[in-house]
């Protein structure tokens, strides 16, 4: 078989270049002994008007067995990517091998020598910045933003396996600035960055550079920055002030403030309305944002994401597939709290909380999706907690107890079950050992919880139901998966359907979803409503009560 991988160099030639880009390393400073195994990587770009092509040349020492698995960002977030070209060795008598894997290769080299590799990391898609692209490398003429995870070839490592990863940015464009989970720079000084601690935190680290605006400022009394471009609805320092807010609503609940650095990046998408994203990583967030739209739709959003710098990292660890197993409460006891802290704080109204509570209700019969069925499961063994021990204790302290103990500690879905039994009666405890099965039904989530001006019933509701796979629609730019006699089939979608544009409200199934085909018959555009009916509990509240008085109907 011929292989991916080209190996470019060898010999004299090869150790004259590894000589010079020794050269560039040097200037950094950075020792080449550090905590843990020490990963050194330096970026080059080149700017073209296509985008930029960074070229990574990766360095570290080799073990004695003389061969190991190297691993190639192939898919992050439900993405394949093809970024990473031209993977090839640089240290003599070094050679890279498929495996049966696109997402790995092995490589032989000199027993305990120094191993270089390089390659490119180039732009894998066609046409705007839309959703879902944010997630493969985005690198643009003006700017670029990458991760750990979509961006970084590395030796096979474990998630707590210690390392010194050093961050050589020297070659940027002098006029663009630099964010990254390690630190911000808006000038040329500042590009030499390392880490020692946990690889996860480099695995899941952000690094952003180029054309944006850098704010500094604070939450609470710790350092934080604002790295934005665009033009926008809001000013940057109304940006700011919301940032403040949803992190500190979450850091106020933990009672903790002890974070030395946080980076927020907002970028907006190329085209469109509506559509948004943020996400996670090593002391930072990113948003994405239409930009026409409000930044206000994205922070429950971020507190959402901040949340989970305890549920469920300050938590335990997971091992295996449990992360996965446990998303259930990891992801979905998370979204609850998103949107409860921004009910809490006055970022979400009364009405609009209701508004998200009920669409999960609507949601829950019909989904496996652990974003889902976890908010519902909190949101009821909230209302148990609060029920059975008449207002004294909460879901709160449940999760308080799990960050208590969790230092050192293996997360797992018994210790969960174990902490939450200390607020409950037998048979509640039951009830919630059922709930977290897949396809399992709860009770109706008790109304109380929420104040004297909800009460709740069971309606009949529509669902939002697009009736085909809509993610892998757009990122094959052709019609997928479509359900037989569900709203998209019979609205006229057919698998293989050439997809050229699209308008789609997300969750909202009162709103046109809009498509744009190419068949053997021309041009068609085909509209429906994305829905389908089922029955569940929805929350109604007193609207003349809340009107006279809307303090009075908040329960905090």
């Amino acid at each position: 078989m011929k292989s991916r991988w080209r190996l470019l160099f060898n010999g004299l030639i090869l150790g004259s270049l590894l000589l010079s880009s020794r050269g560039v390393i040097a200037q950094c400073g950075f020792t080449s002994v550090g905590r843990g195994r020490v990963l050194t990587y330096t970026f080059d770009p080149e700017v073209i008007s296509a985008g930029t092509i960074l070229h990574i040349t990766l360095r570290f020492g080799g073990g004695p067995e003389g061969t190991e698995r190297i691993e190639v960002p192939a898919d992050w977030a439900g993405q394949t990517m093809h970024a990473v070209k031209y993977l090839r060795a640089l240290s003599p008598d070094t050679s890279i091998s498929d495996t049966a894997t696109p997402d790995a290769a092995t490589i032989r080299y000199r027993q305990n020598g120094e191993v270089a590799l390089t390659y490119d990391l180039v732009k894998d898609w066609t046409g705007p910045l839309v959703y879902p692209f944010q997630f493969h490398p985005v690198l643009m003429p003006n700017y670029l933003e990458i991760n750990g995870a979509n961006a970084l070839v590395h030796p096979k490592l474990e998630a707590r396996s210690l390392v010194t990863s050093n961050f050589d940015w020297q070659k940027l464009p002098t006029d663009w600035a630099l964010a990254t989970s390690f630190g911000t720079t808006a000038g040329p000084e500042g590009r030499c960055q390392s880490y020692s601690g946990p690889w996860r935190a480099v695995e899941t680290a952000l690094f952003a550079a180029g054309e944006f605006r850098i704010h500094h400022f604070q939450i609470a009394s710790q350092p934080a920055v604002l790295a934005v471009r665009g033009q926008w609805t809001f000013t940057d320092e109304e940006a700011v002030a919301d940032i403040q807010k949803a992190v500190s609503i979450v850091r106020d609940f933990w009672h903790d403030h002890n974070f030395p650095y946080f980076l927020v990046t907002l970028k907006p998408y190329d085209i469109g309305k509506g559509s948004s994203d943020g996400s996670e990583f090593t002391n930072a967030f990113w948003m994405y944002l239409s930009p026409p739209d409000s930044i206000s739709a994205l922070l429950p959003v971020l507190a959402h994401e901040t949340f989970h710098g305890w549920n469920p990292r300050r938590m335990g660890y997971t091992t295996g597939g449990t992360e996965t197993s446990l998303k259930w409460f990891s992801e979905g006891f998370t979204q609850y709290y998103g949107y409860l802290l921004s009910y809490r704080s006055g970022l979400m109204t009364l009405p609009a909380y209701l508004e998200r509570i009920n669409g999960y209700l609507r949601d829950y019969a019909k989904s496996t999706d652990p974003d889902v069925r976890g908010p519902v499961i909190a949101l009821w063994l909230d209302g148990e907690i609060r029920r059975e021990s008449q207002g004294e204790h909460s879901l709160d302290n449940v999760m308080f107890d799990m960050v208590r103990k969790g230092k050192d500690t293996e997360l797992t879905e018994a210790r969960i079950l174990e902490t939450a039994d200390r607020y409950l009666s037998a048979d509640v405890r039951r009830q919630l050992g059922q709930a977290i099965e897949p396809g399992a039904m709860i009770p109706v989530p008790d109304a109380s919880a929420l104040g004297a001006c909800v009460r709740v019933s069971i309606d009949r509701v529509p669902v939002f139901v697009l009736g085909f796979d809509f993610e892998a629609s757009m990122a094959a730019h052709r019609v997928t998966a479509v359900k037989e006699d569900g709203p998209a089939f019979k609205a006229g979608l057919r698998d293989g359907q050439e997809l050229n544009g699209w308008s789609v409200y997300n969750n909202q199934p009162d709103r046109l979803a809009t498509f744009h085909i190419d068949t053997a018959m021309g041009h068609q555009t085909i509209q429906y409503y994305p829905r389908e009916t089922t029955t569940a509990p929805q929350y109604h509240l007193d609207q003349r009560a809340f009107a006279d008085d809307p303090a009075a109907c908040q329960r905090h």
